[in-house]
C-alpha cells in the first residue's frame, strides 16, 4: 500500500521523487531519465526539441536579500541548465557578464545576441543553443521601434527593446525553423512592439515553423496577441501535459499567479509538454525572480 501511494505521488508531482522541503516545495533530487521529457506521452516517432524561456534577472542588480544577487545564485542557474539541457534557451535581462558566466559553466552551449542598448555590459535577449543538437545557419537582431534595423528606443518605452532571431536546423531530423526571443516593455507600447515582431515574421520567415520565447510582461490573453493568435498557438494551452503556474515570483512569492513568460509556436505538429520550472537548485529557493518555462515541441 505504501509503495502504491509513493508511486502515485511521484506521478502527480511531475518532478521525480524528490524530498519535500519545509516550504512545501520539492527539492532538487531529480531522475534525469524521466520527469522533464515525454514519458507521459506515447512516442509517435516525431522528432522533438525542448525550448526554454528564462528571465535571469540582470546581474548588476543589488537585491534586498544578498543571497539573490547574481554572484550568489549563478551556480543554481548553471545547475538548472546543465540538468535540463534545453536545446534552445531564450534569456532575458542577460548582461554580457552573465552570458559569459553561463556559457563558460554550461558545456555544449553556444550563444548569440547583442546588447540591446549598444553598451559593453548591456542587457541581451540572447539565445543559447546546444551545438550538437541544432545548427544556427543565420541570426540577427531587430529593435522594437519604427527603425528596427538600427539600435533605437521607442519614445514611449521605458527601455531599449529588441529581439534576437535565429534560423535553425534540427540536426537529427533536418527540419529548419526560426526561434525569436524578446522582452517586451512594461508600458502600453507593447502593442506596437508586437506589430514589429509580426511584421518581421511575415517578411522573413516564410512558411517555416517559428517558436517565440519572451518575458512578455503581460498575460497570454492580452489583446496585443490577437493578431499573433491568427497563426500561432500557446504552448501552455496546447500541451498534452502541462501546468498553469505563475512565472513571476519576485524572489519572494512561490504562489504567485502572475504569468508573463510564455512560449508561442506555429508550424510544429504539437506540444507534448509545457512546464514551469519551480524546483530549488543548489540550495537556492529562487534561481531568479522569474521561473524558467519550457515547451517540448514536435515537428
Amino acid at each position: 500500500m505504501k509503495k502504491t501511494i509513493l508511486i502515485m505521488f511521484c506521478a502527480l508531482s511531475l518532478v521525480g521523487c524528490g524530498k519535500m522541503g519545509k516550504d512545501g516545495r520539492i527539492k532538487q533530487e531529480i531522475d534525469k531519465n524521466r520527469w522533464y521529457y515525454d514519458d507521459e506521452v506515447v512516442d509517435d516517432g516525431k522528432p522533438s526539441l525542448m525550448v526554454m524561456s528564462f528571465n535571469v534577472r540582470y546581474g548588476s542588480a543589488s537585491e534586498t536579500n544578498p543571497d539573490d544577487n547574481w554572484v550568489n545564485r549563478r551556480s543554481s542557474c548553471y545547475a538548472m541548465v546543465n540538468t535540463m539541457r534545453p536545446v534552445l534557451m531564450g534569456v532575458q535581462e542577460c548582461q554580457k557578464s552573465q552570458r559569459d558566466d553561463i556559457k563558460n559553466n554550461c558545456p555544449g552551449y553556444d550563444v548569440i545576441g547583442v546588447s540591446r542598448d549598444n553598451t559593453t555590459n548591456g542587457e541581451q535577449v540572447a539565445i543559447f543553443y546546444l551545438r550538437d543538437s541544432v545548427t544556427v545557419v543565420d541570426w540577427g537582431t531587430f529593435w522594437l521601434t519604427e527603425t528596427p534595423n538600427v539600435v533605437s528606443k521607442h519614445p514611449s518605452a521605458g527601455h531599449y527593446r529588441c529581439a534576437t532571431w535565429a534560423k535553425v536546423i534540427h540536426n537529427k531530423s533536418g527540419n529548419t525553423f526560426y526561434h525569436i526571443n524578446t522582452h517586451l516593455d512594461l508600458t502600453q507600447v507593447r502593442g506596437f512592439e508586437m506589430v514589429v515582431i509580426m511584421d518581421f515574421i511575415r517578411a522573413n520567415c516564410g512558411d517555416l515553423p517559428v517558436v517565440l520565447t519572451a518575458d512578455w510582461n503581460t498575460s497570454d490573453d492580452d489583446e496585443i496577441f490577437d493578431d499573433m493568435y491568427q497563426t500561432f498557438v500557446n504552448a501552455r494551452v496546447t500541451a498534452v501535459t502541462g501546468d498553469a503556474y505563475g512565472t513571476f515570483n519576485g524572489f519572494s512569492n512561490p504562489s504567485s499567479s502572475t504569468r508573463i513568460d510564455h512560449v508561442f509556436y506555429r508550424g510544429f505538429s504539437s506540444c507534448s509538454k509545457f512546464v514551469t520550472v519551480r524546483q530549488s537548485w543548489e540550495g537556492h529557493k529562487f534561481i531568479s525572480d522569474h521561473y524558467p518555462v519550457y515547451a517540448i515541441l514536435k515537428f
